[in-house]
């Protein structure tokens, strides 16, 4: 799980998002396994109570449990078969505005929702959803997009409002985005520049600005057994301000920062490889992770320059939905 913030706001959306898709379910009448199962983890966690109960972990004279731990209530979408979806525990560590009362009323039939999903235990369907009962998602993003009037950012992909920016027109407005490089959430690159539909001025400016840059960088810090070294200091300190943190009483602790754990990081990269878990940290791991994180970046440089290559202009959204084909 991810130190990520979100806002109240944020989760409202995420649970609109997760119901628009179980009501999907319920009205084709067609439920499989894996439906079932990611639905009955997002009810659960939703509905459950925040308790403190005792860390089955703890033993008499440990430095590194509490003797008791808190589970709270969660927003579970995620799906391991597949690594996609979310996972937010909802406290006020990751929402600090969190209202979960004004969430509940919000949505009164979570419930009856989860009542009505386990009534179809046993009528859940093997292998995957078929194509004709699944949900298009695309012709709904394409409507929505059309709607409200925005166009493709030529580095996420994702549709986001046209904007008028500094006497030019039609401007991708600012959005955050991630990259999975280095789990990155910033402003994305694509913002302030044409759309993808009608221009590729983005990505070529992302390719020259930050992809070439950051591989020159990236070649330029192979590992050598100075950077295990370092590595293997910092995870030694670690374990010893660890120890020495877990001395403190629970109130000191929650208002001292935990010591930050070690990473492999690289340029580019905002969130780097852990490497405290380690047993082994030698030259040939290090290698092989800055090995595939450039292989990461050349491909992804390679994939927008055949893009770039392969480029037709096109309508936005609104202007299909209007028949204006330039």
């Amino acid at each position: 799980m991810s130190n990520r913030t979100y806002t109240q706001e944020q989760i409202v959306s995420f649970i609109k998002d997760a119901l628009e898709e179980f009501a999907h379910i319920i009205n084709s009448k067609y439920i499989t396994k894996s439906e079932f199962t990611k639905f009955n983890k997002f009810f659960k966690n939703l509905l459950r109570q925040t308790k403190k109960k005792k860390n089955p972990y703890y033993y008499e004279g440990s430095v590194n449990s509490e003797k008791f731990v808190y589970t709270y209530p969660a927003f579970h979408t995620y799906e391991d078969a597949k690594c996609c979806g979310k996972y937010i525990t909802l406290n006020t560590q990751y929402v600090p505005d969190l209202d979960l009362m004004r969430i509940y009323k919000m949505f009164p039939n979570l419930i009856e929702n989860h009542e009505l999903l386990l009534s179809l235990k046993g009528s859940i369907k093997p292998g995957r959803r078929p194509k004709d009962l699944e949900k298009d998602y695309e012709k709904e993003r394409l409507e929505k997009a059309a709607k409200e009037n925005k166009a493709t950012c030529g580095i996420c992909h994702d549709y986001w409002e046209l904007v008028d920016y500094h006497g030019r027109q039609n401007i991708i407005a600012d959005h955050g985005f991630n990259i999975a490089l280095g789990f990155r959430d910033n402003t994305c690159f694509g913002a302030r520049f044409k759309s993808w539909e009608k221009s590729t001025e983005s990505k070529v400016e992302y390719i020259r600005m930050i992809l070439k840059p950051t591989l020159k960088k990236i070649i330029n810090a192979k590992p050598t057994q100075k950077t295990v070294d370092n590595l293997i200091e910092a995870v030694n300190n670690y374990k010893i301000n660890m120890d020495n943190y877990y001395k403190l009483s629970r109130d000191d602790r929650l208002h001292t920062p935990e010591p930050e754990c070690p990473e492999y990081r690289l340029p580019g990269q905002i969130i780097g490889y852990r490497v405290n878990n380690i047993r082994n940290i030698n030259l040939s791991l290090i290698t092989e992770v800055w090995f595939e994180y450039k292989s990461k970046l050349e491909n992804q440089i390679k994939l927008f320059e055949k893009q770039i290559a392969e480029w037709v202009l096109k309508p936005t959204p609104r202007e299909q939905r209007e028949g204006n084909n330039v």
